[in-house]
């Protein structure tokens, strides 16, 4: 969260213990947001709660590891201290922070266990491994075998009725793929699908149908190129599936997306392959975090 330093009147965060324009100490200062980890063992639960795979991410949550390219937090039993380090590639250790606020030291690696995740998002998207956006899919279970076999046709039948129709009403009703404004929010229409824009994440989210009445989709449109003055990012088409009957979202973490409410809720909304490659492509080895 943005604050204004009380001396030379900048935005800096509200975790800066001081002012980076003037050094000036930060009143606003606040060390951690109320529902993150606040211990080593409530932050060694919550990792294993979102099934991210620590060894990969070079993370080490209550334990001083030696070896190079490492990120980790312990408690020193000699000093009484909590330790939050980073193992350069070349063995020497930087050390983020030491003394004895737990609940600061753990927000530190918590922190950084955040940019790792968006790094690989980033690195994901980049590299075409990133996962579509989940989708509402309608999955037919066959019933058990009892006579019923017709019974059961015939609902996969209407189910296919269903999206056929779907289909062919939005083609009749002449709906474009492309940028649309209403009621002063941004969408776009891609497939079947529609997206809206969030303007405090820059980023798109699939949303229901916004509203519009089927006479009026060519009021609302922008357009289906990208314009600088839709005031939004380009949509990322190239992000998403194709296949727009596809039922399958097995790359999707359904424990991560089951409580996906860190800090603003954007940033963690959503699973990826966290086994996949990438969780190196954000960290500088040779820095000192």
């Amino acid at each position: 969260m943005k604050v204004n330093c009380d001396y030379c009147g900048s935005f800096i965060e509200s975790t800066d213990e001081q002012c980076p324009n003037c050094c000036a100490v930060n009143t606003h200062f606040v060390r951690t947001a109320s529902d993150t980890p606040s211990t080593i063992e409530e932050l060694k639960a919550f990792c294993q709660s979102k099934n991210l795979p620590l060894d990969k991410m070079h993370i080490h949550i209550g334990e001083d590891y030696k070896a190079p390219k490492a990120f980790g937090i312990y408690f020193d039993e000699g000093t009484r201290h909590y330790v939050v380090y980073k193992n350069k590639a070349d063995g020497s250790r930087a050390i983020r922070y030491e003394g004895t606020d737990q609940k600061y030291a753990v927000n530190e690696l918590y922190l950084k266990i955040k940019d790792l995740i968006l790094d690989k998002r980033e690195y994901d998207a980049s590299h075409g491994t990133a996962p579509v956006r989940p989708r509402p899919t309608t999955t037919y279970k066959p019933p058990k075998r009892s006579g019923c076999g017709t019974k059961a046709i015939v609902t996969v039948v209407v189910i296919v009725a269903i999206i056929i129709i779907g289909l062919i009403s939005d083609a009749i009703g002449g709906v474009s793929n492309g940028y649309y404004s209403y009621r002063g929010n941004n969408y776009y229409r891609h497939g079947n699908y529609w997206y809206e824009y969030d303007e405090d994440d820059d980023e798109w989210y699939q949303s229901s149908n916004p509203g519009i009445d089927s006479d009026n989709y060519e009021r609302y449109f922008d357009g289906s190129s990208y314009d600088d003055d839709y005031d939004v990012d380009v949509f990322p088409t190239d992000y998403y599936s194709s296949d727009w009957n596809s039922s399958s979202s097995s790359s999707w973490d359904s424990d991560w997306d089951s409580d996906s409410d860190w800090d603003s809720g954007s940033d963690w909304d959503s699973g990826s392959d966290w086994d996949s490659g990438g969780w190196d492509s954000g960290s500088d080895w040779d820095s000192d975090w």
